[in-house]
């Protein structure tokens, strides 16, 4: 490949993305050195680990290590109550029909039905990058020249491009402006990349692309987060009573990442008190580097104690839109805090569990998880009510 295939091919495979039902990637001999610094306590720890796996919610052994369960700093409580792919995979098949996914999973139909409930907290949606797809009043993009005027366009930015289909923010182009001269993008991180490599891998892709008009946070998210967008990750159960925000974590980025997952190296995930919307723990990396990181380390402004705006608006937002998908009991959505109040980004087909795991250092499959599981039918194992 020359210089230029070898540049799009690191673009579309993103190195050190998760993949869909896999477990997460651990240095066992590191993690182990670091949990068990001798004989007997890796006897120990090994047989918890292999009990947990036993245990309801399936938590692998790589999983165990990933979120650092032998340190009672990060695994809390009960460490049945923490779960893993397995597991998850089974509570969702209970909770969420699967013909929703596709509606999940697609942006263009989840914004349509957004949109026809009339809901207004949505992204401005620029273009529809795709043969024959559209969306409301946005451009339908079909051809690589129509694409290439649109991003030669100053006025098209600061934009944010992604999969129609995608996942973890693979293959997002966050960008903040375009140099008509040299038509060079910049991206959010700094980096350029000239016009043509961005159409072609947008066009490239067979499922199309969404172009939208970036987001901007509000003032005190931006001084915190050297003024990136930030979003909230909410766990929202639908239940006979109507929805209840189960759980909620922040997602901040750092200034060399084009999106705020928690996947992409040195992000910080932080814990929010659901009442009142004050960060409560933060935490970066994962396993032996897991560690609590309660200030943003490129601004040095505190995260854990900050209380996000608008919280009310954000639950208030999530409680209204969650019965728009009723297939989908066990919904994960994700929320910009941004300079005009919360907007949606997406609605994911029950979700990540481990995000909040990792946030608040507790294990998912509390009581309130437990009764919304056996509502939808779950019958399998779960911890004993307490």
């Amino acid at each position: 490949m020359n210089d230029r295939e070898v540049r799009l091919a690191a673009l579309s495979a993103e190195v050190g993305a998760p993949a869909l039902g896999r477990l997460p990637k651990v240095d066992f001999q590191t993690a182990m050195r670091a949990a068990a610094p001798s004989v007997t306590s890796l006897v120990r720890l090994m047989f918890v680990a292999a009990r947990l796996n036993r245990g309801p919610g399936g938590l692998s052994p790589a999983e165990y290590f990933s979120h650092r369960l032998w340190d009672p700093l990060f695994g809390r409580g009960d460490l049945q109550r923490f779960v893993g792919l397995s597991g998850q995979g089974r509570f969702h098949e209970a909770c969420c029909d699967i013909a929703w996914k596709a509606i999940a999973d697609d942006k263009i139909l989840s914004t349509a039905l957004l949109a026809a409930a009339g809901v207004a907290a949505l992204p401005q949606t620029l273009a529809v990058v795709h043969p024959h797809r559209e969306l409301g009043g946005a451009l339908a993009i079909r051809s690589f020249d129509d694409l290439g005027h649109l991003l030669r366009s100053p006025l098209s930015y600061p934009l944010v491009a992604k999969p129609i289909d995608g996942v973890f923010s693979v293959g997002v182009i966050n960008a903040v402006s375009v140099d008509p001269a040299t038509e060079l993008i910049q991206s959010v991180t700094g980096a350029a990349s000239p016009v043509s490599e961005a159409a072609e891998r947008i066009m490239a892709h067979p499922g199309g692309y969404l172009i939208q008009r970036a987001l901007q946070p509000p003032t005190l998210i931006a001084s915190m987060s050297g003024g990136r967008l930030c979003s909230v990750r909410v766990l929202a159960l639908l239940t006979r009573a109507g929805p209840v925000l189960h759980r909620a974590a922040l997602k901040v980025p750092l200034s060399c990442n084009v999106a705020d997952n928690y996947w992409r190296p040195g992000n910080r995930l932080g814990a929010i008190d659901l009442a009142s919307g004050q960060v409560i723990r933060v935490v970066s990396g994962a396993a032996q580097d897991l560690r609590r990181d309660p200030v943003h380390p490129e601004t040095g402004v505190p995260i854990e104690a900050m209380m996000l705006p608008e919280w009310s608006a954000l639950r208030d937002l999530v409680s209204t839109v969650a019965p728009l998908f009723p297939g989908i009991r066990t919904q994960s959505w994700d929320v910009a805090l941004t300079d005009r109040g919360p907007v949606l980004l997406e609605i994911n087909w029950g979700g990540d569990l481990h995000l909040h795991q990792y946030a608040h250092g507790e294990g998912i499959l509390d009581p309130i998880f437990c009764d919304h599981l056996r509502e939808c039918g779950y019958r399998g194992l779960l911890p004993a009510r307490e």
